[in-house]
């Protein structure tokens, strides 16, 4: 077997965005499961402490969330095992799919995201964050993620507002 030194690079920027993308989309699911009636509907298949993982793979960044009640909480770093675990095979697709450059149904179909877990309730999870991403994308951004763009009442604008001022500033 041919062994060589290649190392990847390693890009700040790209590290900067998932974090920051990740930080966002938890701090958006804990804000939106807290008005949003279609969210809270969904979270009703998963058990109580139902705890989803998100990870960009070999040693990327992670974002936990638990189910408590009728909300996500993001917690930190856990040593426990996830019931569910979305794995990014490695940064570039984290950053794609953060960046609003691909989606997720695209980076699955290339087999550059793997789930472990209850399949079924993965597609839960796939609904909840397109409800979340819905709120944190303007619509010029959500019709590169979203299959469906939804169409927001002045209540749901103004639910928006809500999670960029107290959900991802406040964590409220």
């Amino acid at each position: 077997m041919l062994q060589t030194n290649i190392q990847p690079q390693k890009s700040s920027f790209k590290r900067f965005v998932v974090s920051t993308g990740f930080y966002a989309l938890g701090r958006g699911a804990e804000s939106v499961s807290r008005f949003n009636k279609d969210l809270k509907t969904e979270l009703e298949a998963w058990p109580e402490s139902y705890t989803i993982m998100l990870k960009v793979a070999p040693n990327g960044r992670e974002l936990w969330l638990r189910k408590h009640g009728d909300r996500l909480k993001g917690i930190g770093k856990q040593s426990t095992d996830a019931d569910l675990i979305v794995l990014f095979k490695n940064l570039d697709t984290a950053f794609r799919v953060i960046s609003t450059l691909s989606n997720v149904h695209t980076a699955f179909t290339q087999n550059r995201i793997m789930v472990f877990g209850d399949v079924a309730q993965s597609m839960v999870l796939i609904r909840i964050l397109n409800i979340v991403q819905a709120y944190l994308f303007p619509p010029f951004l959500s019709k590169n993620v979203l299959k469906r763009v939804p169409r927001f009442s002045f209540s749901q604008h103004l639910g928006r507002l809500r999670v960029y001022t107290s959900g991802l500033l406040l964590g409220m």
